[in-house]
């Protein structure tokens, strides 16, 4: 499905997107009065160590949430050395405004969005959403010193830094449109994970090309180039966040604390990772967990035990494990139906991990049996690079 219907891009262009359902609705999936439901939108997005990804890495997640009323869209992005980090985070970022803004033409609703990105895909995508909070909390600040009419220059100095540290995102949907955010396999502290990139084949000069950095090694570019992995990383993007809301707490005259009311601006979201992985390691999990908390933003720390780096979107599924297929539909599930409630649309008692709406995700379903034999998909684990 193409992003964009006015500028038709060439074929081998990587302004595509996969939507994974029907316009249709079951029986189940109707209200009492026999009308269509819009359904739950999972927009995913698909890892591939910012060079190989790939919307197809998001078939298995559509096959089997499409049968129990989730519209899944997997949207592609350009990869390194086409462009660089910040080429990803506008692509995704685009792709998101194109669900809000087009979604509803293929059965889905466009107030239910989960985000859901695994591997390279989930730190672009927690990228964008540390973004879109930090350009919200920016741009009531700028709202609130236009009023005040605050001229000093210490006040200017401070918002002219933030203006070259991060620029802005073209799109026009805000973050607190989005249910919730899914992180699956993630590197969210890009700090820590450099030497961890460089073991597994990402040189330094790579690793600062490809987020953003001039990739040599002159001391007169050194500075800018190490400032390039905390300017996208996740984990820093979040405490920039806090600091900014802090900031705009002083000038406000409330509390600068005021961590209860700065959760509210993030979206609900859900930390996934393996206790095996070997390309993230699982302390990344547990170091951007701890932080989200410290923060009291909305947060469930989800442990697979015995679980690869591939194994949420790859191994498990084939073999016919859907733990994490189902996660994402319960936390889809929840998530979506608690803003309805919040909003007055609903006043039903919730079914606990199911929607109302929607028919309980079944792992007896004709898509959800094994793909592969077992002992192939062991061989090809051995195989596997990630």
């Amino acid at each position: 499905m193409e992003k964009n219907h006015k500028c038709k891009d060439p074929f081998f262009s990587r302004h595509y997107l996969d939507i994974y359902g029907s316009r249709i609705s079951s029986p189940d999936e109707q209200n009492r009065n026999g009308n269509r439901n819009k359904k739950p939108v999972v927009i995913f997005l698909t890892g591939g160590a910012w060079i190989i990804g790939y919307r197809m890495w998001g078939t298995l997640l559509g096959r089997a949430l499409a049968p129990f009323g989730i519209l899944v869209i997997a949207p592609d992005y350009r990869n390194f050395p086409q462009v660089n980090i910040e080429g990803m985070v506008q692509d995704i970022d685009l792709s998101i405004q194109w669900v809000f803004d087009h979604v509803e033409d293929y059965g889905g609703d466009k107030e239910k969005v989960v985000l859901v990105g695994q591997s390279a895909g989930a730190h672009i995508g927690g990228v964008v959403v540390a973004m879109k909070v930090l350009d919200w909390l920016r741009t009531e600040r700028r709202k609130m010193e236009t009023s005040a009419k605050c001229k000093e220059q210490e006040v200017d100095d401070v918002q002219n830094e933030s203006r070259v540290q991060m620029s802005p995102l073209k799109s026009t949907y805000s973050v607190q449109q989005l249910c919730g955010f899914i992180s699956t396999s993630s590197p969210h502290n890009l700090v820590t994970m450099r030497p961890v990139f460089h073991h597994l084949g990402l040189n330094a000069s790579l690793q600062r090309r490809i987020f953003g950095g001039l990739g040599d090694d002159q001391d007169n570019s050194l500075v800018q180039n190490e400032y390039v992995f905390e300017k996208w990383s996740p984990y820093h993007l979040v405490m920039k966040s806090h600091m900014e809301y802090v900031n705009l707490s002083e000038l406000s005259g409330k509390v600068c604390s005021g961590v209860d009311e700065f959760k509210d601006i993030f979206p609900r979201c859900c930390v996934i990772h393996g206790t095996l992985d070997k390309t993230v390691p699982v302390s990344e999990a547990i170091a951007f967990i701890s932080l989200l908390k410290k923060l009291n933003i909305h947060t469930v720390l989800k442990m697979y035990e015995g679980w690869s780096h591939t194994d949420p979107i790859l191994e498990a599924p084939m073999r016919g494990n859907h733990s994490y297929h189902r996660d994402i539909y319960e936390l889809t599930c929840l998530w979506t139906e608690r803003k309805e409630k919040r909003e007055g649309i609903g006043e039903h008692e919730r079914i606990p991990m199911r929607s109302r709406h929607l028919t309980l995700f079944d792992e007896r379903h004709p898509m959800l049996q094994p793909i592969c034999p077992s002992v192939l998909v062991e061989a090809a684990r051995f195989c596997n690079p990630f």
